[in-house]
């Protein structure tokens, strides 16, 4: 059965899960072909190991508490906490505690080529 994401100009929730959380997993609300927007759950002490994505990345964090290694750092978020990185930026993610993130992946725009000036 294919899974049923929010349409465009539909309103999803990104509270955050409170009790709910303990039994969550991740899941997609938006895929498009340029957007992807799912809430990554993480229970305390799961890992997302090193990886990579071919799509610009936002990530925030909406409840508990994880590390997020990116750039040579590790960056500790807490909820309301928001990073973004490059395209194909290699990243981790650690649970320190049972948490849940809103994660926003945007395709790259094409480079134009130039244009020739008309003569």
């Amino acid at each position: 059965m294919a899974l049923i994401h929010t349409p465009a100009g539909a309103v999803f929730s990104a509270r955050p899960l409170a009790a709910a959380l303990d039994e969550a997993r991740s899941y997609t609300l938006v895929r498009d072909p340029d957007l992807q927007i799912f809430r990554l759950v993480l229970q305390a002490g799961q890992s997302l190991h090193t990886h990579q994505v071919p799509e610009r990345m936002v990530i925030q964090c909406i409840e508990g508490r994880f590390l997020f290694e990116t750039m040579g750092r590790q960056l500790a978020m807490a909820p309301g906490d928001v990073c973004h990185i490059a395209v194909g930026e290699p990243h981790a993610v650690h649970a320190q505690e049972a948490a849940s993130a809103l994660v926003l992946l945007f395709a790259p725009h094409p480079t134009p080529t130039p244009t020739e000036n008309p003569r």
